[in-house]
């Protein structure tokens, strides 16, 4: 876990337990009905933050995502409504759990880049709960006669603007450390390359992607090809190459077909395979775990 998806988790946590706060202290000034609202809209926004966040962390194991996203938002919802009944409760229950569910789906289905999107909109939502219960606490009057009225909306945008100031910082860090890392693997293949005869490519799944999704070799030159597996679920590599020969392999190759190469690994493991390709062309790989390939892990070698 990054500490970007740790600061998410601990914002959402944060938000839930001011709430609840603030529900105790203000109960005599909330209708019933208000109470349900927010009981409702809290479980929904914390368990659909909740959920995309682990839907992504844990791709693959939509099982375990979604207990942790349900979770998150059957606690906020439940406890919040604790507070005005058991009507109210049961109704935030509810909103936590359909959140949790549908988030984690969510997070399952996309890419980092777009998670991290969404994420951020949901929290967003998580915030704005403590400006519905400013907004439902406040008597009509007050709000028309009361100019002092006009900071709690104020300092509600800039409690959100803070909150996305800081995760876009995290989130920040977390890309360039990301692209130092990938820099320096590639520095590291090119002195390789230099160095020896022999052609070396490492490849590495994460975030159901290829990094590099494209490489270039030389025909008849012996290319040892690594598959890094930095996800939670199994992955492979293919492609066809009209002839090519098969030189060795690590334990995680299946059984190859004519003119196929295939390369498994399972989840945090590095698979090798060692060939050589005699005919110019640029080839398809993919990933031929079912789904795989539709989420976008495909790339190409150029042959020269």
């Amino acid at each position: 876990m990054s500490d970007y998806h740790l600061y998410i988790l601990v914002v959402i946590v944060s938000i839930t337990l001011i709430s609840i706060l603030i529900g105790v202290r203000w109960r005599s000034r909330l209708l019933p009905m208000s109470g349900m609202i927010v009981s409702m809209y809290l479980g929904m926004s914390v368990g659909l933050t909740a959920g995309v966040t682990f839907g992504t962390l844990f791709q693959g194991n939509l099982f375990f995502s979604t207990i942790l996203g349900i979770c998150f938002g059957v606690v906020a919802g439940s406890f919040f409504g604790m507070c005005f009944g058991l009507l109210s409760s049961i109704e935030g229950l509810m909103s936590g759990l359909m959140g949790g569910m549908m988030g984690a789906m969510l997070g399952e289905m996309i890419v980092q880049e777009q998670a991290i999107i969404i994420i951020k909109i949901f929290l967003l939502l998580s915030v704005a709960t403590i400006f519905l219960l400013l907004i439902l606490a406040t008597p009509t009057k007050e709000t028309i006669n009361n100019k002092g009225w006009l900071l709690k909306p104020i300092l509600t945008a800039v409690l959100m603007g803070g909150v996305l100031y800081l995760g876009n910082t995290f989130n920040i860090e977390a890309v360039k450390s990301q692209i130092i890392s990938h820099n320096h693997e590639q520095d590291i293949h090119t002195t390789s390359k230099e160095q020896k005869k022999n052609q070396d490519i490492v490849i590495e799944t994460i975030n159901m992607s290829y990094s590099p999704n494209e490489f270039v070799v030389k025909k008849n030159v012996p290319i040892t090809l690594s598959l890094k597996n930095s996800d939670q679920i199994e992955h492979d590599i293919e492609f066809k190459p009209f002839t090519h020969n098969l030189i060795g392999h690590s334990l995680h190759q299946h059984d190859t077909q004519e003119n196929v190469i295939h390369l498994h690994t399972k989840p945090k493991t590095t698979g090798e395979i060692t060939f050589s390709i005699s005919e110019s062309g640029t080839f398809e790989f993919y990933c031929t775990i079912p789904g795989h390939k539709e989420k976008g892990m495909v790339g190409a070698v150029v042959v020269k």
